[in-house]
């Protein structure tokens, strides 16, 4: 499957907000997040992902398959907020492939805190960035949740 990482334009910000809600609710299952049962939604506020941070769609051709929303900590010091990958494209290699394309993007000093509580999100995040690192990462713990932080630098 050829994957491709693309900015998310304003006109597709509805479609990154379907997705956003499906990620958030995968999410809840690991801590909690407030869910509003007027509306029917998590509150996430986007507004940032349009002004200085960025936010990607994960394609192949024109399908969507989830998305990467990267915080620019200023100074090529960049942080990924948030991934997700639509269940059926798990397991594939997609986010793999997908962050280490953002990575290539922005060259400098990173951070990834992974979700508390997942054993599966730590797990994907220290073989992503030992792989794309060949080991040359810091690990720590932090929080009263014991949450996973992981550093490395890519210039």
């Amino acid at each position: 499957m050829n994957i491709s990482v693309e900015k998310v334009a304003s006109s597709e910000r509805k479609n990154l907000e379907k997705l956003l809600q499906l990620y958030l609710h995968d999410l809840s299952l690991y801590f909690p997040i407030t869910f509003d049962s007027k509306i029917c939604e998590y509150k996430y506020d986007l507004n940032k992902y349009f002004d200085k941070n960025y936010a990607y769609f994960i394609k192949s051709s024109d399908d969507i398959l989830g998305f990467v929303l990267v915080d620019n900590n200023l100074e090529d010091n960049y942080e990924i907020s948030e991934m997700f990958v639509l269940n059926n494209y798990k397991g594939k290699k997609v986010g793999e492939e997908a962050v280490k394309k953002i990575f290539d993007i922005y060259k400098g000093n990173w951070t990834i805190k992974v979700v508390p509580l997942s054993p599966i999100a730590e797990s994907f995040w220290k073989k992503t960035v030992n792989n794309y690192t060949n080991g040359n990462f810091r690990l720590e713990h932090t929080g009263k949740y014991n949450r996973a932080e992981l550093y490395f630098k890519n210039n």
